[in-house]
């Protein structure tokens, strides 16, 4: 069942899976939610791993403040999951929650033991293209439009059961997370402290993920984090964790 953590008032959501003595905490990228990760974590040896399935605030069963959507708050909620767990764990986090990941690491990283970034964002924090913009506010609160919009950074197919899970974490979501919050700091580029990290870092991106290319990752990511290893899934787009959960969950259980 989920329970929550107090984060300055925020009540975060985190799923506990697991019995294992190897902590992993899972991140979610951006109008999702800690479901995005159901299909690997269910593929994961529960007896040798405790998968804690994050959601950000603003997202799945988390509170819904009117701040703190930006990278310093979300990388809060992170924090306040990694200090609840109570020892060194496993950082698996996707998209959005991948650049939140690269943050937390660069900045605080004694409560990670590994990092593992699936189809992460960046930390020189691209800006959105004006196009991507307008279809997110036209598949805002759209269900068709929303599916649309997902399937569209995809290349594998996913069930139907899937899909619709998808769709529903995206209407879920506050405006503040489709949006940002209008008060918050503009985009931060961090890239110059990514020679901090000194964990054990994988980054897995999809071969034809629209939104992480690569060779972006190559460039942005694995050139700066000292000894990261970049693995490519072929026939793969940007939701890696649905469209490839057999393949995640393997990398996960051989990288800790």
């Amino acid at each position: 069942m989920p329970a929550f953590i107090d984060n300055n008032g925020v009540q975060i959501c985190v799923e506990r899976r697991g019995t294992g003595a190897r902590h992993v905490l899972f991140a979610h990228g951006w109008i999702s939610s800690r479901r995005m990760w159901y299909d690997a974590v269910e593929r994961l040896d529960s007896a040798r791993i405790t998968a804690h399935l994050l959601d950000f605030r603003g997202s799945g069963l988390s509170d819904r403040p009117p701040h703190g959507h930006h990278l310093e708050g979300y990388a809060s909620d992170l924090r306040a999951a990694l200090e609840a767990i109570g020892e060194p764990a496993t950082l698996v986090a996707h998209s959005m929650g991948g650049r939140i990941a690269q943050f937390v690491a660069a900045h605080d990283g004694a409560k990670i033991e590994r990092l593992i970034l699936v189809a992460p964002g960046v930390a020189s924090g691209r800006r959105v293209s004006k196009r991507r913009a307008e279809l997110a506010r036209e598949a805002f609160g759209n269900r068709a439009r929303i599916e649309a919009f997902q399937r569209a950074a995809m290349t594998a197919a996913v069930s139907r059961e899937t899909m619709d899970r998808l769709i529903e974490d995206a209407l879920v979501a506050q405006r503040e997370v489709w949006f940002g919050d209008p008060e918050s700091p503009g985009s931060i580029d961090f890239s110059d402290q990514l020679e901090s990290i000194r964990v054990p870092a994988l980054c897995i991106a999809g071969a034809n993920d629209p939104l992480a290319p690569p060779l972006r990752l190559k460039s942005d990511l694995i050139a700066r984090i000292p000894g990261a290893i970049l693995v490519t899934l072929r026939n793969a787009g940007h939701n890696l964790p649905v469209e490839m959960p057999a393949e995640i969950a393997g990398a996960i259980e051989r990288f800790i």
